[in-house]
């Protein structure tokens, strides 16, 4: 998100330089690219693609649902998740950026973007020596400033912003062109490469969606990959067997007894298996880092103690020496940035304010929103949860530029099934309601520390990104409601055009939990994906930095190719086709263009989504 954000943001303020008082500093530029990309996450933060829809559409009359949202409520639930993950983020700002440096891919990338269009060489001049920090601290990540960013920080790139300025517009008008004439032509949506039979039997076609297409302009090639890779195993193989052999006899694309829903427990397996695999590793390491340290602590207090107790006995001059510098053994995580650090002036009680605040928000939406039937123990222990799965989160984000908030927000309602019996009507939207909390706040925590990283290489006042934050929060989350809400009243969910296939993958976790709804002859299945998810993640692990570790499958791209629509897919892999060979033929440096062309594409359709929508409600006829 911060990508596009950069080169928009800066495309628009190059337009109107000549109306400015002052020039368009890279730090303005920074709190722009905040804002902009904190609102641009909202839609994933409250849960628009997978909880609200999961509890409207997918519950059961046996499970208190459909749980409709009206207006008043789903602003209480938008406003409720929208800061708690931007709170928790501050107090965590120095031990990510400074004491224990991660490279934060996108926010490098963003930066060093920054950097160029600005023409700014002190920021390039941070960037390295940021990457000097990870590799004192052992930190064998790499950070994304040479390969990955060179076609940000080169001269040609300085020389053709303009260039790209044009490729956001031409793709943007191909775009709005193909939403306006789709509307009225629906059957060039979707194209049957295979054959009527493959489209109507398997579903296997081809979606004509220049955003669907960009994904894979955006996406490193190899995810993508990956994710056609699932598709073919889950769609082409599995989903034939699951058929033909009667374990799901309904129509192929029907969630409850047909194929589709059963690859999708597939895909749930292999997140499940990664994910445990990622948070167990993740809190291994945070404890062999706090641990060393808590030790010196204590030790450095007995001894503190003991020397006090010898100076009451003999009271030699010779104790009078600091008490605490008596040991040394130095603190482990501890690591003098040779990159200068913006404190953010507060104090740790300005910290506990902000994330009181926070979980006030949350607090009040849940017992609004399910009453009594919220048992108080279960909040308190998602508050507990949501801290250390944000830290694993936030190392996950910034070791690898992916982040695992909607994998890891499926850990609680395992744990929770403990405090919610199985006899409570309302134990699959509590579960689903107690993942959309974690899942927002893990999520935001992740993107917020990346924006941190930006601003922290482009010396922004750390003050000024995290109101950026607040701000962009907090309009994305009345925006995103809204557009929420006019496409649920003006379309039919879930449809082929909106399958919603996070939310069926949430539901389908609550009901897991409980016992419920798995099909026939999973469990074999299940536990072969969940070890293979697993087993991919150690070997990548383990090889990081290797070209074992770059080509190993992906666990998660491998699950999403099962669970997203093969016409999606193969669109995304036209996308990944083009994005590799604008690699193998140019490298890097053209990397910009694309993400302009992607940008442009999805702004585009995106946006005229609007118009159509408006059209649908209207009732203009098609042809």
């Amino acid at each position: 998100m911060s990508l596009p954000s950069t080169i928009l943001g800066f495309a628009f303020f190059k337009m109107i330089r000549e109306h400015l008082k002052v020039p368009f500093t890279p730090q303005e530029h920074t709190v722009l690219v905040v804002i902009a990309s904190s609102l641009g996450l909202m839609p994933f933060t409250i849960g628009t693609v997978g909880i609200l829809p999961a509890m409207e559409f997918l519950t059961m009359v046996s499970e208190n649902g459909p749980f409709h949202l009206g207006w008043s409520k789903l602003l209480v639930w938008s406003v409720g998740v929208s800061f708690l993950g931007v709170t928790i983020t501050l107090p965590l700002r120095k031990r990510f950026l400074v004491q224990e440096p991660l490279p934060f891919p996108f926010g490098t990338s963003s930066a060093a973007m920054i950097g160029s269009l600005h023409r700014d060489s002190t920021i390039a001049e941070r960037i390295l020596l940021a990457q000097n920090d990870l590799d004192n601290v052992g930190n064998k990540a790499k950070l994304s400033t040479g390969d990955d960013t060179e076609g940000f920080s080169d001269e040609s790139l300085r020389r053709n912003w303009a260039r790209n300025n044009n490729f956001i517009l031409l793709s943007f008008c191909l775009a709005a062109l193909y939403s306006f004439s789709a509307y009225f032509m629906p059957q060039i949506r979707t194209v049957d490469i295979f054959g009527s039979y493959m489209a109507r039997t398997w579903l296997f076609s081809l979606s004509t969606s220049p955003g669907y297409i960009s994904i894979g302009l955006i996406v490193p090639p190899v995810t993508t990959f990956w994710i056609v890779a699932g598709c073919i195993v889950g769609w082409g193989i599995l989903s034939p067997i699951a058929s033909v052999r009667g374990w799901a006899p309904g129509p192929v694309s029907d969630w409850e007894s047909g194929s589709r829903g059963w690859i999708m427990w597939i895909a749930v397996a292999l997140i499940l298996g990664d994910t445990a695999v990622t948070v167990f590793t993740m809190l291994l390491r945070t404890l062999s880092d706090v641990l060393p340290y808590a030790t010196n602590f204590l030790s450095s207090v007995s001894e503190s103690l003991c020397l006090g107790k010898r100076k009451s006995h003999f009271n030699t001059e010779d104790d009078s020496e600091p008490l605490l510098g008596c040991s040394e053994r130095p603190t482990p995580f501890l690591h003098t940035s040779s990159l200068s650090y913006k404190d953010d002036g507060w104090s740790a009680k300005a910290y506990l304010w902000w994330i009181s605040i926070g979980l006030i928000f949350c607090f009040v939406s849940m017992f609004i929103l399910f009453g009594s039937s919220v048992p108080f123990m279960a909040l308190i222990l998602s508050v507990l949860v949501i801290l250390p799965l944000s830290h694993v989160n936030i190392r996950c984000y910034g070791e690898t530029g992916t982040g695992g908030a909607a994998y890891i927000a499926k850990i609680p309602q395992f744990l929770f099934a403990f405090m919610i019996s199985s006899s409570d009507p309302n134990a699959i939207l509590l579960s689903l309601a107690v993942a959309g909390v974690v899942e927002a706040s893990v999520w935001q925590a992740a993107e917020m520390m990346d924006e941190f990283k930006m601003g922290h290489l482009v010396n922004t006042p750390p003050q000024s990104l995290f109101y950026g934050q607040l701000i962009g929060s907090l309009a994305g989350s009345l925006i995103s409601m809204l557009v929420y809400r006019l496409y649920t009243t003006v379309f039919h969910f879930p449809s082929d055009g909106f399958p919603m296939p996070s939310a069926h993958i949430l539901i389908s976790t609550a009901r897991l939990v409980y016992g419920r709804g798995l099909p026939p002859r999973l469990i074999p299945f299940g536990f072969t994906a969940a070890a293979l998810g697993a087993a991919f993640k150690i070997l990548k692990d383990s090889k990081r930095g290797s070209k074992l570790s770059f080509w190993a499958p992906s666990s998660v791209a491998l699950a999403a190719g099962m669970y997203i629509m093969p016409e999606m897919i193969l669109a995304q892999g036209i996308g990944g086709l083009i994005h590799f060979g604008v690699l193998r033929h140019w490298g890097h440096t053209k990397e910009a263009a694309l993400i302009s062309l992607a940008t442009g594409f999805i702004l585009g359709e995106g946006l005229f989504s609007l118009v159509t929508m408006l059209m649908q409600s209207l009732n203009v006829p098609h042809l």
